[in-house]
C-alpha cells in the first residue's frame, strides 16, 4: 500500500510539472531568430572624409565642402594690434539668403553695410548720407566687414597648409570644429570653422610670431525665412527697403 501511495504522489507531481511547463510555454515571449533580427550594417560613404581623419592633406577639400546656413544672426569681436596700438571692433551680422546687413561698432562710431551681393549701401550712425556702390562679384561678406573668409583656405597653395585637424573646444558653442592653418613667409593664419554650421568661429593672423588680428565669434542664432529678427533690418536710414525677399 505504501508503494502504491508513493507512486500515486509521483504521478500527481509529474502531472502538475507537465501542466506548468505547458503553461509556461504559452506565457513565454518567443524571441525572433538572431539571424532574422540583425539589421544590415550601414557602410560609410567612401567619398565622405572621416572627421577624425582630418589632416593637412585633406583639410582643404573638407573646407570646400562646407555650406553656410541661409538665415542667421552672428556677432564677432575683432581685435587688431599694430606697433603696440590695440583697436577693437564689434561686428553684428544678419544674413537672409542673398541679403546681408552688417553693423560695425568701433570707438569712433557705427558703420552700416547693406547688400544683396550686387549693390552695396554704406552709411554711418548719425549721418543719413548713404553711399551706393557696386559690389564686386568676388568679394564675400566676411571681407566687407573685415573678417578674412575661411573659404580662402580652400584656395591656398597646398604647400602653404601646415595644419589640419578635427577638434572640440570648450571656448566655442558651435559644436565640432575644423582647425586649419597656413604659413606664407612670416605670416601665419589660423582658422576654426564650425562643422555644425559651416561658419567661421575664429580667425587669427600672426606676423613674425605676434598676433596682429583676432576675430572670434561671440554669438550665433540660426534663423528661418521670415523670422521676426529680420524685421526692419534691411532698411536704409530714410525707411526705404532696397531689396525685396
Amino acid at each position: 500500500m505504501f508503494i502504491l501511495a508513493t507512486l500515486a504522489v509521483i504521478v500527481v507531481i509529474g502531472a502538475l510539472f507537465v501542466g506548468n511547463m505547458q503553461q509556461n510555454k504559452r506565457d513565454a515571449i518567443v524571441l525572433p531568430d538572431a539571424a532574422q533580427s540583425t539589421q544590415p550594417e550601414l557602410q560609410p560613404d567612401e567619398n565622405e572624409p572621416a572627421l577624425l581623419e582630418v589632416t593637412r592633406e585633406n583639410v582643404q577639400s573638407i573646407v570646400r565642402s562646407l555650406r553656410r546656413p541661409q538665415y542667421y544672426h552672428q556677432t564677432y569681436t575683432i581685435t587688431r594690434q599694430m606697433n603696440g596700438a590695440v583697436s577693437e571692433t564689434s561686428a553684428e551680422l544678419w544674413v537672409a539668403d542673398t541679403r546681408v546687413c552688417a553693423v560695425l561698432t568701433t570707438a569712433s562710431g557705427e558703420k552700416h553695410i547693406l547688400t544683396d551681393g550686387e549693390t552695396l549701401y554704406v552709411w554711418y550712425a548719425g549721418d543719413e548720407t548713404v553711399r551706393t556702390l557696386a559690389a564686386s562679384q568676388d568679394v564675400t561678406m566676411d571681407e566687407l566687414i573685415g573678417i578674412p573668409t575661411y573659404e580662402q583656405v580652400g584656395a591656398m597653395p597646398p604647400a602653404s597648409i601646415t595644419d589640419g585637424e578635427f577638434i572640440t573646444d570648450d571656448r566655442y558653442d558651435s559644436g565640432q570644429q575644423i582647425f586649419a592653418a597656413s604659413e606664407e613667409g612670416t605670416v601665419r593664419r589660423e582658422c576654426w570653422i564650425s562643422l555644425s554650421y559651416g561658419l567661421l568661429t575664429e580667425s587669427i593672423l600672426k606676423s613674425g610670431g605676434e598676433t596682429i588680428y583676432d576675430a572670434i565669434q561671440t554669438g550665433l542664432e540660426i534663423l528661418a525665412a521670415g523670422d521676426e529678427t529680420f524685421e526692419d533690418v534691411f532698411t536704409l536710414p530714410d525707411g526705404t527697403v532696397p531689396f525685396q525677399e
